[in-house]
């Protein structure tokens, strides 16, 4: 199995991949060679939209075991509908309905349910089966970055790995959290009377918010990216972590997928043929301009 990370995110702009941040963004994904071995799509996505004046960034992770008959789930396809719902959302709450960066969890919550129970109805299951289609096909964590205007945040629900300015913040303790459990415990769309935030079984976190001058860099990944000790691969945090060869550009998103792929390489040869990564592996980072 080649390892060699791609392109499979999800990529939107409505200003033709131009912002006047002074921030780039780039990501990719990988399955992992655990599920190549057992026939398991990747089951991480992502997504990111770049804008004039905001710049967002999804990693999603789907629970590998489920219903199927091998135990396994395919929530692949919760990963990839939440990338994009959580990405969406954000963006309608800030340009849309004027909601600011420090009060966005709880609207969060509550689009985000409300268009998980959407999908649901769509699909219309018997009641019986109701609760392993959710743990089957919904189940997923993710986190989230916001650039918007001279402020930034992040959000999520679920484990994974979070750098900012270098620095590791631990999302140990959220793990086996999936807020696609609150289909279970709230079956009803929720409108802005209900109040979710406080009843919700699984919440939404606002992990960071801060203005931009203080940002730096800023890497959001699945758990599987940072799955040994990769991190402390010298080519790594130099790729991540350092401010050389990010000349400013209009772009937002921008191709650093080979010098990445070099990266990737110096690591699996450090790591002397042990497999990397065994889990799907998905990252999206951030980083200041040189101007």
């Amino acid at each position: 199995m080649a390892i060699l990370f791609d392109y499979h995110i999800n990529f939107l702009s409505d200003s033709g991949n131009e912002t006047e941040l002074p921030f780039n963004v780039f990501g990719l994904t990988q399955q992992g060679v655990s599920h190549f071995a057992g026939s398991i799509g990747n089951q991480d996505a992502g997504s990111v939209f770049v804008g004039k004046r905001i710049i967002i960034g999804v990693v999603a992770d789907g629970c590998t075991s489920g219903t199927n008959v091998d135990g396994k789930s395919s929530n692949q396809v919760g990963a990839n509908i939440t990338s994009y719902l959580v990405c969406r959302i954000i963006r309608k709450l800030l340009i849309k309905k004027g909601c600011t960066l420090d009060e966005l969890s709880d609207s969060i919550e509550r689009e985000l349910h409300n268009h998980y129970r959407k999908i649901l109805n769509a699909i219309n299951p018997w009641q019986f089966e109701r609760n392993k289609l959710i743990n089957n096909l919904f189940t997923s964590t993710f986190i989230a970055f916001v650039v918007y205007k001279d402020k930034y945040a992040v959000y999520n629900c679920g484990d994974g790995n979070l750098y900012i300015n270098g620095k590791e913040i631990s999302l140990k303790y959220e793990s086996g959290r999936y807020f696609s459990n609150n289909l279970i415990n709230f079956p009803k769309l929720i409108d802005e009377t209900d109040d979710i935030s406080k009843n919700a079984y699984v919440k939404v976190n606002c992990l960071a918010y801060s203005e931009i001058d203080y940002l730096n860099t800023l890497l959001i990944c699945t758990d599987g990216f940072i799955d040994t000790d990769v991190s402390n691969n010298k080519s790594f945090s130099d790729f991540f972590f350092a401010d050389d060869n990010n000349k400013s550009s209009k772009k937002g998103f921008v191709d650093q997928k080979t010098r990445f792929r070099n990266v990737a390489t110096s690591i699996l040869e450090e790591k002397e043929g042990r497999i990397w990564p065994f889990d799907d592996a998905t990252f999206i980072s951030l980083k200041r301009k040189i101007i």
